[in-house]
């Protein structure tokens, strides 16, 4: 009986395998006239050795990069060239249950397009950014769930995926505060269970998606301006200037202002009798008007003029473009009409906020010169042969770039200081009558050269103008190179420095600041080590190559690099 029994189950089960073959062979033969999902490939893997389906996908997850400014949260993943999403900060991410503010109506209209008059730009502007650079009355924990809140969203809505799950890479600026920093870090690795969380400086970055490895990285962001000279990716250099974009709202804000209370007849108007810090425009309508219609207008130096080609004089059509009037709505209120204001008052703003129009550069400190200034200072502060290489590679990043006419003024700006002045940082009326007489010492003092060292002098121009097979074997070599760009004042293109971190992490590099999680959450900001080159000193010290080195001093410590 049991003999039976097993030759039936064995009849039974290849009788079912020949129906589902059959079956196979069916599904794989029929023609499908509507969409349907297509059927897994199985890889067989050397870790798992099954064919299942969980087998198919990457055990390696790609690494989740972020950009993390004051405005805006860059997030996608590794090996894309543009971030999948772009989230701003604003007040309705401050919002909770029970909020109603965006649907209180004041005086007939709502609550985001109220007239309210803003005695503090700050304020104005407090609400739509993540963090300020003075924490004296900053709020943590509220900077912790905004950072929370953002994740989540950016995961649930745009990644989907599990977060914790792949490495995190996050694009920073060079100088960020302590508290914050550490507020940051702890609120992901307390929420979620990422292994770890690398840190990239955005100058280097922005090199990188442009293909170099020494540039001038000037970025134009919200709260200051900053010039950074690099070189074989590292920072040599740093200026900043709190004109940048934040200021930029401030003056066009008041701008909107003047011109609305005008329109009104309201001359007796606070703002009128120049006050720059009442500001009685919507933060999101101003911010509009500076994303459409700011634009830098070319300054009329006569040197730098007399260098242009004839296609940069404007056109016929240009003029008549500076000319035509704009026609606003007024934010005031409904009886007022609307406003027609010429098109290049709005340049008006750009040229007093960035390029201090109407003040001598002397007169203003250090953290408030303008970026035409700003650049030459960063250039001159260089070393020599660093500075040839920088100035041919000037990057502009940041949402200040974006102006029509910005980079062009700059540019143009800083061949005229560098014509004026060259590279002396000594300024004054006697200047060029002292280098003269100082020529003339140098002269006088040049002794006659004997006899003896001309037959010297002879000889060894003899034997230079023999044949050296060297010199001939480099000249072959480097005959069909490229030109090395050196010492001329030129812009390049960049992706950006999210696309820099994009490449960097498809490129499986290790950064220098790559924070665990367990050494992290042990001793906090706490347990980093003062040395930013730990990795390379250890590479360095190291007789067997950069691997071995580099393991014995990364398991005892970590680094926050330039954010130490």
């Amino acid at each position: 009986m049991a003999t039976a029994s097993s030759s039936s189950g064995f009849d039974r089960r290849q009788s079912l395998t020949s129906t589902a073959t059959v079956r196979s062979s069916l599904r794989q033969g029929r023609h499908h006239g509507s969409p349907h999902t297509p059927q897994q490939r199985q890889i067989l893997s050397s870790y798992t050795g099954s064919t299942s389906p969980g087998s198919s996908f990457r055990h390696e997850e790609d690494a989740v990069i972020f950009e993390l400014g004051s405005r805006y949260l860059r997030a996608g993943f590794e090996g894309d060239n543009s971030p999948i999403c772009v989230v701003s900060f604003g007040p309705e991410g401050g919002r909770r249950v029970g909020d109603y503010r965006g649907w209180i109506r004041t005086g007939g209209h709502e609550g985001t397009n109220s007239s309210k008059v803003h005695k503090n730009v700050d304020e104005w502007s407090k609400s739509y950014e993540l963090w300020s650079m003075d924490i004296r009355d900053f709020d943590i924990g509220l900077f912790e769930d905004k950072v929370e809140r953002t994740v989540r969203e950016v995961y649930n809505k745009y990644l989907l995926t599990d977060a914790g799950s792949s490495r995190l890479v996050i694009v920073l600026p060079p100088i960020v505060p302590h508290p914050l920093l550490s507020c940051l870090l702890s609120t992901i690795f307390n929420r979620w269970r990422y292994p770890s969380i690398t840190l990239l400086p955005s100058a280097a970055m922005a090199a990188i998606s442009a293909g170099l490895r020494a540039a001038l990285v000037v970025d134009i962001g919200w709260e200051e301006t900053t010039v950074t000279g690099l070189y074989e990716y590292r920072e040599i250099q740093s200026k900043r200037s709190t004109r940048a974009m934040k200021f930029l709202m401030r003056k066009m804000g008041s701008f909107l202002t003047s011109l609305a209370e005008n329109s009104r007849k309201k001359h007796e108007s606070d703002n009128n009798n120049g006050d720059d810090d009442v500001i009685a425009v919507s933060f999101e309508w101003c911010e509009e008007i500076v994303t459409r219609l700011a634009w830098c207008k070319n300054k009329g130096n006569t040197e730098p003029t007399e260098r242009i080609s004839e296609e940069s004089f404007p056109s016929p059509e240009d003029s008549q473009l500076y000319d035509y009037n704009v026609t606003l709505p007024s934010q005031l209120g409904d009886a007022t009409t609307d406003m027609n204001v010429p098109f290049a008052k709005f340049s008006e703003p750009v040229e007093e906020a960035l390029f201090a129009g109407g003040v001598d550069a002397r007169n203003l400190d250090d953290d408030e010169m303008p970026l035409d200034h700003l650049v030459y200072y960063a250039l001159l502060a260089l070393p020599p042969d660093i500075r040839g290489a920088c100035m041919s590679r000037i990057i502009f990043v940041g949402g200040g770039s974006n102006i029509p006419g910005i980079r062009r003024r700059i540019m143009d700006e800083v061949e005229f200081l560098i014509g004026s002045h060259g590279w002396d940082p000594v300024r004054g009326k006697n200047v060029n009558k002292r280098r003269g007489q100082l020529q003339e010492i140098s002269m006088n003092q040049q002794r006659p050269v004997s006899s003896a060292s001309n037959r010297s002098t002879q000889g060894d121009t003899q034997s230079e103008s023999a044949t050296n097979f060297v010199d001939e074997k480099l000249e072959r070599a480097n005959r069909d190179a490229k030109p090395y760009m050196h010492g001329v004042l030129r812009q390049v293109e960049s992706l950006g420095s999210w696309a820099g971190a994009s490449l960097v992490a498809s490129l499986k590099v290790k950064g220098i600041v790559e924070i665990e999680r367990d050494k992290f959450l042990q001793h906090g900001l706490a347990g980093a080590s003062r040395d930013s080159d730990l990795t390379h000193i250890a590479e360095r010290r190291s007789g067997y190559g950069p691997g071995i080195g580099r393991s014995g001093v990364e398991r005892s410590s970590w680094t926050l690099g330039e954010w130490g």
